[in-house]
């Protein structure tokens, strides 16, 4: 008798599971496959569709710990652990599939008795004296069960590794969260560090006589105040690198009206919102306050009422305009004061912001900042722009 494997290859014959037949050359060739599949370094199991075995090589017979047996005599059940009906149900789910179907069984008996056993069965069809038959051939598959281990293995190692990943990863959260804490401590002695210094400047401005010299103190107090006022914007919000401009402009033209500008002069803000790293933002502040001090100081010299109109805006390129405008005498009618300290400092700080500086002379003057914030990049870092809204506020004094 020879058998057909479903898919149609060729025909496996063994004179183990088959009956003579009368072909000297089909018997001959039965022999020399049972020969073979008896040298087999796997197990071998061939079962009708009950589950009766008709063929096991010496190999599954030794793994199974059994003498040889008659084909008909033993059942797939006495090789394995599992019921007759589940028996029953895997012989049934196997003779129906023409492909190899994977599965792990424990060893009924046997040195290696209980251990699990990777195994891939199929079904085929068989010629039998009565005619075509399903059978079902089942058969060691140690390279699942190396693949099986080997995925094991690279799992454990991979869960391993993502666990190490996490805990530097949480390493590094705790590192940054600490840098933070001290930064933003840092930030918050600067600021009372600041302050401190403002108040030792107002005592000596306070107790000095020469009027140029309490002119110079009133003038220094006011630049560190500028300086006070970033830190102490970073300290309030819980902030480290950047600042709300609006802000920070805001609160120079206010101490500039309540502390230095005259009744008849009124100082108004129009301020767009906007945040700026501190390298821009603290140059920005401080040319602000000089040309906004200037304006306040000079631009209405005998009692003459006028007015300061401060604005941030942002434009679709990116680009921050800061305008300084009032409607004052004009720097014609300032004398030399455009060309004095402030003045160089206000070149100063716009070179360093990159910043193109305009002056116009027109029924008063206006000062023009315009800039274009760099992003971040490390230590090197010249600011970064980020409108939060579209709505401008406006604040007057």
């Amino acid at each position: 008798m020879g058998w057909k494997p479903m898919n149609g290859s060729t025909t496996v014959s063994s004179q183990a599971m088959i009956s003579p037949v009368s072909d000297c050359g089909e018997a001959a060739s039965a022999a020399l496959a049972g020969q073979i599949l008896a040298q087999l370094d796997v197990e071998i199991i061939v079962t009708n569709s009950d589950g009766h075995v008709v063929y096991a090589n010496q190999r599954a017979q030794i793994g199974a710990g059994l003498k040889p047996l008659a084909p008909a005599s033993a059942s797939f059940t006495d090789y394995w652990v599992i019921d007759e009906a589940a028996d029953g149900d895997l012989m049934r789910r196997l003779a129906r599939s023409s492909s190899w179907q994977g599965m792990r069984l424990a060893r009924r008996s046997g040195r290696d008795a209980g251990k699990l056993v990777p195994l891939r069965g199929r079904g085929f069809l068989a010629e039998t004296p009565v005619g075509r038959a399903v059978h079902v051939m089942i058969m060691q598959d140690p390279g699942r069960g190396r693949q099986f281990d080997e995925h094991r293995q690279l799992i454990q190692k991979l869960n391993s590794e993502l666990a190490h990943r996490r805990r530097m990863e949480q390493a590094l959260k705790n590192l940054l969260a600490m840098q933070k804490r001290l930064h933003r401590e840092l930030v918050h002695r600067v600021k009372n560090n600041l302050t401190l210094l403002i108040s030792m400047v107002t005592v000596g401005r306070r107790k000095c006589k020469v009027p140029a010299a309490v002119e110079q103190f009133r003038q220094l107090e006011h630049r560190i105040m500028s300086l006070a006022t970033i830190h102490e914007l970073l300290d309030r919000e819980h902030e480290t690198d950047h600042v709300a401009a609006d802000k920070l402009l805001g609160q120079i033209c206010s101490e500039l009206s309540r502390s230095l500008a005259p009744p008849t002069v009124t100082l108004s803000c129009d301020l767009a919102p906007i945040r700026l790293h501190i390298y821009e933002a603290t140059p920005l502040g401080l040319i602000v306050n000089e040309l906004a001090t200037n304006a306040v100081k000079h631009a209405f010299p005998d009692g003459r009422a006028g007015h300061v109109a401060v604005s941030l805006t942002a434009a679709a390129d990116g680009t921050v305009s800061v305008t300084i405008a009032d409607d004052g005498v004009g720097l014609g009618g300032q004398g030399s004061t455009a060309q004095g300290s402030g003045s160089a400092i206000v070149h100063a700080l716009a070179s360093q912001l990159k910043a193109k500086l305009t002056r116009i002379e027109d029924a008063g003057t206006t000062w023009q900042v315009v800039f274009k914030p760099q992003k971040s990049d490390g230590a090197e870092a010249q600011g970064e722009y980020s409108p939060l809204s579209s709505h401008p506020t406006v604040t007057s004094w």
